[in-house]
């Protein structure tokens, strides 16, 4: 029996190895020093010499409770008997509408996501899906929410989240620690019942286990069914995500209202999850969905958790994502591709001027004679409001507007065989995507 504890996780972990890499090597598990960090932990520094993982550790210290400077030392004396380094990481929860739990978990994936390593490795089990997905089915959940914890998820494009343990229970978990006499720690915060999963634990899902046979397989058969319906309805999703953008990654509003009334309002969340904006509620959803579908709507904007998203021109945008694309053009954090041109601008013009946000004081002279205020040439050119006021146009040394970014150069300043801007991230916040100047 132990041997088969022993040989049972460790095989499974190694099994999923492959699929889970991806190409990748770096792995950095998550260690809180519980039982589930600790074991998952062991098993990785265990398969080292077998596998080709760049192992190290992750600590975050949330501040929450009075031993977690000792969890800190637990997990560092831990890491330095295995010979595993670890970071650790000092957060501030701060609560914020979200309550400490949510709070503190996004403080740990703000962690997680800084991470130099390609694989971050947590221990979640069995046991921790159930709970996830009946804490889901209280709180009204839809198919994500039901669908629990998958295996692999994308972080991000460059960090992958790997759960290799959730086949396995704690009570498994708990045989294997023994077996290989590992210590760990309890957070006695784990056994308030005030909180709503402690209680699931502790008290509300024990009578099903004792009443119901097979329980926890049951409902991992249920899980796993729930995770490929919702693997179905993404790709049918990312269909349609394709559909309703363009080439430059404009989503338009006319493409999306030939989609049928539920695909619509998937597409909405979609464009709220993908533009990390939040998670909207139903209602909010479906009133918008209703603005945007309704064809007298010229402009609209959709209030979310995190943001805000803006209809302009046909397009749909995220306002803070695109005030940010300005920002880092404006701040030199994106750098723009100069090109030759048969006209545009002289290249001692190029080395001497900056990008600037427009002012009210901006003006171009016309080729028949005349000027035209900038901030009306951006009107015509139907650059959405919310961005005129930072649109970037370049200067010169006297802080003179020579050109409008994707939309303009002066007469006065071009010449044969100048150079003009090439911002693709800027075309793409334009409804008409001009490609050059």
């Amino acid at each position: 029996m132990a041997n088969s504890a022993k040989n049972k996780l460790a095989a499974s972990v190694a099994q999923q190895w492959p699929a889970a890499a991806a190409g990748r090597f770096s792995v950095e598990a998550a260690l809180s020093g519980g039982l589930d960090s600790v074991v998952l932990l062991h098993i990785l520094h265990s398969l080292r010499s077998t596998l080709p993982l760049e192992l190290s550790a992750v600590h975050v210290h949330h501040g929450l409770s009075a031993l977690a400077d000792d969890w800190v030392a637990f997990c560092r004396q831990l890491c330095a008997r295995w010979q595993i380094p670890l970071r650790v990481e000092y957060v501030q929860v701060a609560s914020a509408g979200l309550g400490w739990e949510a709070a503190a978990r996004a403080e740990r994936y703000r962690c997680f996501s800084a991470s130099s390593a390609r694989i971050i490795a947590l221990g979640h089990h069995a046991d921790d899906q159930i709970e996830t997905f009946m804490l889901a089915a209280l709180r009204g959940g839809g198919l994500r929410a039901l669908s629990a914890m998958p295996a692999q998820r994308d972080l991000s494009s460059e960090i992958r989240l790997w759960r290799p343990l959730l086949a396995f229970s704690r009570q498994e978990l708990e045989a294997y620690a023994r077996e290989h006499g590992l210590s760990w720690i309890e957070d006695d915060s784990n056994q308030d019942t005030a909180l709503l999963r402690n209680w699931l634990r502790l008290e509300g899902l024990p009578p099903w286990r004792q009443r119901v046979p097979h329980f926890a397989r049951q409902l991992a058969a249920s899980v796993a069914q729930l995770q490929r319906d919702l693997a179905l309805l993404e790709e049918y999703a990312a269909a349609d995500w394709a559909a309703v953008h363009d080439a430059a990654g404009r989503f338009h509003v006319s493409r999306w209202r030939a989609l049928s009334p539920l695909r619509r309002k998937q597409q909405l969340y979609a464009f709220a999850r993908k533009l990390q904006l939040g998670t909207p509620t139903a209602a909010s959803v479906a009133d918008f969905a209703a603005t945007l579908a309704a064809p007298a709507t010229q402009q609209a904007e959709w209030p979310l958790p995190q943001g805000r998203a803006v209809y302009y021109g046909d397009c749909l945008y995220s306002a803070e994502a695109a005030v940010q694309t300005i920002r880092q053009l404006l701040s030199g954090s994106l750098t723009p591709e100069w090109q030759t041109a048969a006209y545009g601008l002289p290249e001692a013009i190029i080395r001497h001027g900056h990008w600037r946000p427009v002012s009210a004081q901006d003006r171009l002279p016309l080729r028949g004679g005349g000027h035209k205020s900038v901030r009306r040439l951006l009107q015509e050119r139907r650059v959405p409001p919310f961005l005129r006021p930072l649109w970037p146009v370049w200067s010169d040394d006297k802080n003179r507007c020579l050109a409008v970014a994707q939309l303009a150069v002066s007469p006065e300043a071009a010449v044969a065989g100048g150079y003009v801007c090439r911002i693709p991230e800027l075309s793409a916040l334009l409804p008409d995507a001009p490609d050059s100047v």
